[in-house]
């Protein structure tokens, strides 16, 4: 599989916690990628996804099945991965703006993040379906992280399609639809969540809703805004959420880990507003979001952004 240029596999899976929750595995030693693909018609393809080894190899992709797989289910496993790892959105002007604001970096306060425009950094791991992002956007509101892993593992175990050399895939709206309330309360415990998880199911197992026409990019988008904050549940920081993982990064969706990692990074003693926040990542427009979530990010990959008179300049 072909992809754009510069790119490394890792930035994108471990670009936020997706990669953690089930039916996602990260293997760092290997550094493979892996998941069952839940296929039209019901069946289910293990897929797994490593960077070739020579230089602008690509992506090796690897798809395990039981019997033969037809060639337009194999067409449409490779597309799902696409999607998950963003290899079709243009980062170039994202890229751009950083270069652009290189020379006024120091004396506005913004962040250092030529590493991201180097290395390629930006893609964000999403699921092949907006109705899994949906559902696990749901399961990591108001709780610790170690619930929505339980939340994304009981969804999983209890409701997914088995696939070959075990594991399972994700639910469909289907098979999520055809549970009461409260199987989501007692057997997934998703607490307060459970009736709009049932809800949301229902919605687009019945066609009511159709969340996959939601990547739409010429859907504009403070309508796409409305139509995930009408959603059962999603209130400012899972709507702005879903949106950064629908390639909208005009929003920052700050929450409890970014404000005061925030604050860390640049030394503050008191907590910045929002609309302070705001400010500092306005010059990069369309990409705020996006800008501020390399910022925080930047010490996963073994960077940290520097500051005026605190990077040793």
């Amino acid at each position: 599989m072909q992809v754009p240029a510069p790119f490394e596999l890792e930035l994108v899976v471990r670009s936020h916690g997706w990669y953690d929750l089930p039916p996602w595995s990260w293997d760092p030693a290997r550094r493979v990628l892996s998941r069952p693909l839940l296929l039209p018609g019901g069946r289910v393809a293990r897929a797994e996804v490593a960077e070739r080894a020579e230089a602008g190899g690509g992506l090796a992709i690897r798809l395990a099945v039981e019997g033969r797989l037809d060639p337009r289910l194999a067409t449409e496993a490779r597309r799902q991965l696409r999607t998950a790892l963003g290899l079709d959105e243009d980062l170039a002007p994202l890229w751009r703006r950083i270069r652009e604001l290189e020379p006024e970096r120091r004396s506005r306060g913004l962040p250092d993040l030529s590493w991201a425009a180097a290395r390629g950094a930006g893609r964000l791991l999403r699921s092949p379906t907006v109705f899994e992002d949906l559902v696990k956007m749901l399961c990591t509101t108001n709780c610790s992280w170690a619930l929505t892993r339980a939340m994304a593992r009981n969804l999983v175990d209890r409701l997914g399609a088995p696939a070959p050399l075990g594991g399972r895939a994700f639910p469909s709206p289907e098979a999520m639809a055809a549970r009461p309330e409260r199987f989501y309360r007692e057997a997934i415990r998703a607490g307060y969540r459970a009736p709009w998880l049932r809800q949301i199911a229902r919605d687009v197992a019945r066609g009511r809703l159709d969340v996959e026409g939601w990547r739409d990019p010429s859907l504009p988008t403070e309508e796409l805004a409305r139509r995930i904050g009408a959603l059962p549940g999603f209130g400012p920081y899972a709507t702005e959420g879903m949106l950064r993982l629908l390639g909208r990064h005009g929003h920052l969706a700050l929450d409890s880990w970014i404000r005061p990692k925030l604050r860390r990074l640049r030394g503050l003693r008191r907590q910045p507003s929002d609309r302070a926040i705001a400010r500092w990542y306005a010059p990069y427009g369309e990409w705020a979001g996006l800008a501020m979530w390399l910022e925080v990010t930047a010490d996963w990959f073994g960077d940290r952004p520097g500051w005026p008179g605190r990077d040793g300049a």
